[in-house]
């Protein structure tokens, strides 16, 4: 079962208009698209499918969403979740706005992002405080003749440094990329549209880092603990549903560590959005890119994607449901690093294709519930390590494994270079072995 994605034709910036459907686009391509730094100088759950033996199988060669800016959407078991559009809303984009050219021709120096406090788990400051704290730090992000009918679309933003790094959505900026078309940001009650350099982005974890100048330090947004959130904890998310810039809902943690599937085309294997903090704060297209924020006004999460009635996946213009996920903060901010210092993310894999035991399963055959490999890649990970074709992998240091999708998180959850403890049944046995993620080549 699919989801059926949808796009607003522009008629001008700020204005609402009626969702039309369109076809469905996914996630797919490999990362590292980078821009050189204009300003370089200056202030500085799991199906029973055999998963892929790699990111790089996972991802097709696309760029991420398609043209238009059209949304991306996610498939999971019963509840189907469409990633939010970045372009709903449009309005051709102004002369301040600069092409998206390839090439990576600088290296930024590695920049440390800061990490706040743990976030509380009742409220702290009124809605109100934390709503003018961070509205200044959030931005609209907007992308020029993006649409078939040559309108832009609308997605937002957070600012993550004083020096002009924005952090977004990949699906926010792709059909930028893939189409040469112009980016540009406007700040929270401004007008005036500024240039945007395209820093990095990474369509594996749907995160990309853009670049305005920044004459004088500008205001940013703390990043917090999204480790540190528990069901319950009240959050606020910030951003431009519908092209309204600067709207702020309200609600409380649904759930944590969601792994929802983005489905992909041309035959591509999905993409997971990796421990998914669920929430009921209302967020709807254009959301995409803005903060999550805890009851201190941090940045826990950054806001990607909705979920859509079953069986109503046509009709985009439902809105939101309650049921939305955010990318954690604790995993956008190593994204958002990386990029900013080389313009590409890395990516861990463990050089296997695995399907998924389920408990029925494994109680109806007495075996275990994990991810069972059916394949493994000559000299990959896995195989360095031991492990052979049928075992059945039921942890990764502390993360128990539940099926493929468990397998690929826990990988992601780590940096390339990093040794894990598996543990493994082969036959009735139980075993562990150490194993070194390796990066994965496109």
């Amino acid at each position: 079962m699919t989801v059926a994605p949808a796009r607003v034709p522009g008629r001008g910036a700020g204005s609402v208009t009626a969702l039309r459907p369109a076809r469905r686009v996914g996630i797919a391509g490999p990362g590292g698209d980078a821009k050189p730094d204009p300003w370089a100088g200056g202030d500085g759950d799991g199906d029973r499918d055999a998963a892929p033996a790699s990111p790089a199988q996972r991802s097709g060669t696309g760029a991420g969403a398609g043209p238009g800016g059209r949304p991306v959407v996610l498939g999971w078991r019963a509840l189907l979740a469409c990633v939010l559009v970045a372009g709903l809303l449009g309005g051709g984009i102004g002369g301040l706005a600069v092409a998206i050219t390839s090439g990576d021709t600088s290296v930024q120096p590695v920049k440390t992002l800061g990490v706040g406090s743990p976030a509380p788990v009742t409220d702290r400051r009124t809605v109100a405080a934390i709503a003018a704290a961070a509205l200044p730090t959030v931005v609209t992000v907007d992308v020029g003749g993006a649409g078939d009918d040559g309108s832009g679309g609308t997605g937002s933003g957070v600012i993550i440094s004083s020096d002009g790094y924005i952090l977004t959505n990949n699906h926010v900026i792709a059909s930028a990329v893939a189409g040469g078309s112009p980016i540009s940001v406007r700040r929270y009650q401004e007008f005036g549209q500024i240039r945007a350099q395209l820093v990095g982005r990474d369509p594996q974890t749907d995160l990309a880092v853009l670049r305005i100048p920044a004459p004088t330090p500008l205001p940013a947004a703390t990043l917090g603990q999204s480790g540190s959130l528990v069901v319950g904890a009240p959050v606020v998310a910030i951003g431009a549903p519908l092209g309204l810039s600067g709207t702020v809902t309200t609600g409380v943690v649904s759930a944590l560590d969601r792994n929802p599937t983005v489905p992909a085309e041309n035959g591509s294997a999905p993409t997971v959005l990796i421990g998914a903090i669920q929430i009921d704060a209302a967020i709807n297209p254009g959301n995409s890119g803005g903060p999550l924020l805890d009851a201190l006004g941090q940045v826990v999460g950054i806001n990607a994607a909705i979920a859509a009635v079953p069986g109503h996946e046509e009709q985009a213009q439902s809105g939101s449901i309650g049921v939305g996920f955010a990318v954690p903060v604790d995993f956008a901010r190593s994204v958002a690093q990386e990029l900013i210092a080389t313009g590409r993310a890395t990516h861990p894999y463990v050089g296997a294709s695995a399907a998924t035991v389920t408990t029925g399963e494994a109680t109806a055959t007495g075996g275990v519930p994990g991810a069972r490999l059916v394949s493994l890649v000559s000299d990959g990970p896995m195989a360095r390590a031991g492990l052979r074709v049928g075992d059945v992998i039921t942890r990764i240091d502390a993360n128990t494994i539940r099926g493929t999708n468990d397998l690929l998180v826990a990988a992601r959850l780590h940096r390339v270079g990093d040794k894990v403890t598996v543990t493994y049944v082969r036959g009735r046995v139980t075993a562990t072995t150490q194993m070194t993620l390796q990066e994965q080549q496109n």
